[in-house]
């Protein structure tokens, strides 16, 4: 069993659930996807709070030499987002991730994220499931890493010269040709240690969530989606488990059919 080297994930994480996920049509590229959630790295926040984070990790991951043996090199994080915006412009965030389920499509390289959120607030208490894309997750997975510069240390893009091939890539014959994490370069191996997280967050779909529930003395906490043929096209059905074992049942046109208009969701008839 490999373990995480000393940059990640970061402080005390809440691990939730693993899925591989074909990355193209050679098998060497497939990663494994994990979603969690942490406490914020310093610098992300002002004051204690929680992230939720999707982590990749290459399934051909063997490890590196030295100080890397039994020790992941492909390991990258990213935050998720899942939020109202607010008039204000200050967003109302769900923060902490609670549950995911992925729905598959025609295409097994992108199913469909559903993740249930809650709130990290003692003042405020609700609950929120967003929809995350395959293909969204992957453009901040190839965007800029995380680097700490300036006179405040705080978190910028990098802006450098990425080695080559790119940390986090899976050493495959698709791209750079390499057999095996172990042959990876030190410099890759050294810049994916010391950035292990990208910059840019992952959005939900629509950038809003397709569910919120709020001032109820409940909030989610697990989810199972199901996707049903009606008359008028393609429903997903969301069934979603609470803390007091009310269970919700709830659908909406699917997705891929058409696009969802905020406050879409409805509940279906007892």
């Amino acid at each position: 069993m490999l373990g995480l080297s000393s940059t990640a994930p970061a402080p005390h994480p809440r691990f939730i659930s693993t899925h591989l996920i074909p990355e193209s049509d050679n098998p060497e590229d497939d990663k494994i996807y994990f979603f969690f959630r942490e406490n914020a790295i310093d610098g992300e926040h002002s004051g204690k709070a929680t992230h939720s984070r999707i982590g990749q990790i290459c399934k051909n991951d063997f490890g590196g030499h030295r100080s890397l043996v039994n020790k992941w090199t492909t390991f990258l994080k990213a935050r998720l987002i899942c939020s109202v915006p607010g008039l204000n412009g200050i967003d109302t965030h769900f923060d902490e991730l609670q549950d995911v389920f992925l729905m598959n499509s025609k295409d097994p390289k992108n199913p469909v994220v559903y993740g249930v959120f809650t709130t990290s607030s003692n003042i405020f208490k609700g609950s929120a499931v967003c929809m995350f894309s395959m293909t969204d997750v992957r453009r901040v997975f190839l965007g800029p890493y995380a680097h700490r510069d300036g006179p405040n240390y705080q978190w910028v893009p990098y802006q450098g010269r990425v080695p080559y091939p790119r940390p986090g890539t899976c050493p495959s014959k698709t791209f750079g040709g390499f057999d095996s994490t172990k042959d990876l370069p030190d410099e890759v191996i050294t810049f994916v240690r010391s950035h292990p997280a990208m910059y840019n967050p992952v959005f939900p779909i629509n950038n809003r969530p397709v569910m919120i529930k709020t001032d109820v003395d409940y909030q989610f906490t697990q989810i199972v989606v199901d996707r049903v043929d009606a008359e008028d096209g393609q429903y997903d059905v969301m069934f979603i488990g609470t803390e007091v074992h009310c269970d919700l049942q709830l659908y909406y046109k699917n997705i891929a059919a058409k696009k969802i208009p905020p406050g879409a969701s409805r509940s279906l008839p007892e």
